[in-house]
């Protein structure tokens, strides 16, 4: 009733995650999921899926999931590269040279999780 109402392009659910999770441990409700891709006519978005492991999102993307916000994730993996970054070169004051490197490891994640969720490549 929401969707027709509404007119909305996608429909972001409460499927069990929640935003800003460090921990990748979140409990997906897999046939909620499937349920609300059968009642809908509109894409399906995941947020907080940086609490989810990947097993569990491509699970998610199987029973109907459209759209995965990882932000939370990609922003560990980019803070994480430039603090690891700064130590091993003292001296660099360009901030090109370590957000590149920040850059770079999300770069690599995003790559690294889209190989994983393709469902036709997984199914």
């Amino acid at each position: 009733a929401f969707v027709a109402a509404t007119g909305v392009d996608a429909l972001a659910v409460a499927v069990g995650t929640s935003h800003a999770m460090l921990t990748r441990n979140a409990e997906l409700d897999y046939e909620l999921i499937a349920a609300l891709r059968t009642a809908v006519p509109v894409p399906l978005v995941l947020h907080g899926s940086s609490g989810v492991s990947d097993a569990d999102l491509l699970e998610a993307v199987r029973h109907g999931m459209t759209k995965i916000n990882i932000s939370t994730h990609l922003n560990n993996a980019f803070t994480t590269a430039v603090r690891d970054y700064l130590p091993a070169h003292p001296t660099t004051v360009d901030p090109r040279k370590y957000l590149g490197a920040g850059r770079d490891a999300v770069t690599a994640e995003v790559t690294r999780l889209l190989g994983r969720l393709s469902v036709s490549q997984n199914a």
